[in-house]
């Protein structure tokens, strides 16, 4: 049997980030989104792309652009709530 080899980029991408203030998860977010675009970019790039890990790695950047919409839309509703 082959061994597996994991993508030490589907790896960081998939870590769990701990608990910190809003602001300092909105900057970790936006890192790792810039960090797997970069990453998708090599990958497909060097023609070593397994479709796979592509499509993972994909799919985590858009779990994480939700996170971002969700978090910014909370802070534009904290915002208003605040204005009243």
């Amino acid at each position: 049997m082959p061994a597996i080899t994991i993508s030490p980029l589907f790896v960081a991408a998939t870590v769990p980030m701990p608990l910190a203030s809003p602001d300092a998860r909105m900057q970790a977010l936006d890192q790792e989104h810039g960090d797997l675009d970069d990453a998708i970019t090599a990958l497909s790039l060097s023609g070593n792309a397994n479709d796979l890990t592509m499509t993972r790695l994909k799919k985590r950047k858009l779990h994480i652009k939700d996170e971002i919409a969700a978090l910014m839309s909370a802070f534009s509703s904290e915002g208003v709530a605040q204005a009243s």
